[in-house]
């Protein structure tokens, strides 16, 4: 029997192998390259703090959600990472949510010029496709009718793996 065959793998896209693999605090060389990659950033990212994947609503009506990642950088930029193996119509919207949260939780009270350097990417790794183009890898921005884009502070990316 070879070494190879003596090997434990574990799916990627289980649970647990998703957890392990992307929310290792103690080893976090993969989530730090696979962010990189996936976001396509020229620099690398040096240190990662990973967050409180849970979060409530602000009043009694409001929903509460939890993350299945979410990290923080060195420069403060966020990175809130979900599994979704089923098909869902509405993913894109619980996205918005989750990034729309953690926008919330970036404005101070008082005198605050919104002048907020820190960006939001919420990453999806789907089972299923959700966007009407046939490619693995989309990445959403705040584009006007004519594609000029007016802000990347919140970027989607969705890997979809159907």
């Amino acid at each position: 029997m070879s070494e190879l065959d003596q090997q434990t793998f574990i799916p990627f896209i289980s649970d647990y192998g998703f957890k392990v693999t992307f929310g290792n605090e103690k080893n976090d060389v993969f989530l730090k390259r696979a962010l990189r990659a996936l976001l396509q950033l020229s620099k690398p990212i040096r240190n990662i703090k990973f967050s409180k994947a849970t979060f409530e609503g602000l009043h009694k009506e409001s929903r509460s959600g939890i993350y299945d990642m979410i990290c923080e950088d060195d420069s403060g930029d966020i990175f809130i990472v979900e599994m979704q193996m089923q098909a869902q119509a509405v993913f894109l919207n619980r996205l918005q949510f989750y990034a729309f949260q953690r926008f919330d939780n970036l404005v101070k009270k008082g005198k605050f010029d919104f002048n907020i350097k820190e960006r939001i990417y919420c990453i999806a790794i789907l089972g299923a496709n959700i966007s009407p183009v046939s490619t693995y890898h989309n990445t959403l921005t705040l584009k006007n009718q004519d594609g000029v884009e007016f802000s990347n502070q919140i970027q989607y990316v969705t890997v979809e793996l159907e």
